[in-house]
């Protein structure tokens, strides 16, 4: 009885959200006939903002379930709705038998749908990081397909009436790269690279809209750490350049 009341609730929330995202942004999709039916499906995209979750879900109008971070539970009032919503932790300090695979295993065994950032963090800049074992993980142990996400956006900075475009690509399966529950995070390189492979070409290859290539007004923290390096890194060269040409001139 429970899910039935989540699922009602679930497409109550996701018609106003539609609306809502429709109105303030230009939304289109691709590849929508490339989700499986009759099963859960585990989503695999890119992620470029905080959005992202619901831009996966609005490609597929079925009750989703997604990993979140374990700080987002702390405050009892969101923490109970996000719950409710079909959201669950990555970590649980109060449980330490909790365990985030298992969890989302069990809930794919449910019929429910499944968003997973295999970048595991945020890039603002357009650009697919390198994914995770993670998402390969999940498929061999469910033996749920993975569909390739790719968000788009006209710009690295969303505005009113921004353009976004969700694409969706074919379904890959852990079987078909021979892995079961017990297969190695060695042997589900393969798998992985297919994976997000599917997800770059969609995000950086013909691009469905011109495309603004602006500077992000808000950079994550791995991304403002990642420039002070790259910073550092340039003027250690320039610095090296500049002594080696002192010692020329001597």
């Amino acid at each position: 009885m429970g899910y039935y009341i989540v699922a009602f609730f679930y497409r109550i929330a996701y018609w106003i959200v539609c609306f809502l995202f429709l109105f303030y942004y230009r939304i289109s999709f691709e590849g929508r006939e490339n989700v499986p039916k009759g099963t859960a499906v585990i989503f695999a995209s890119n992620h470029r903002s905080y959005l992202d979750p619901v831009l996966v879900a609005m490609a597929a109008p079925h009750p989703f379930n997604y990993i979140a971070k374990e700080e987002l539970f702390q405050n009892p009032v969101f923490g109970t709705f996000i719950r409710f919503m079909g959201a669950f932790p990555t970590a649980d300090a109060k449980n330490p038998a909790y365990d985030m695979l298992t969890e989302a295993t069990h809930r794919l065994e449910k019929r429910r749908h499944l968003t997973i950032f295999p970048e595991g963090t945020r890039h603002t800049d357009g650009k697919v990081g390198r994914g995770k074992s993670g998402v390969c993980v999940l498929a061999a142990r469910s033996g749920k397909p993975v569909v390739p996400v790719g968000l788009v956006f006209d710009s690295n900075n969303l505005h009113f009436r921004s353009r976004i475009c969700v694409r969706v690509g074919k379904p890959v399966y852990a079987a078909d790269y021979g892995l079961d529950e017990t297969a190695t995070p060695h042997e589900m390189h393969a798998m992985r690279k297919a994976i997000m492979d599917a997800i770059r070409s969609m995000v950086e290859e013909n691009p469905p809209f011109p495309i603004q290539h602006d500077e992000p007004k808000k950079r994550t923290s791995i991304e403002i750490a990642q420039q002070r390096r790259r910073q550092m890194q340039r003027n250690q060269a320039a610095s090296q350049t500049t002594t080696d040409e002192t010692r020329t001139e001597e």
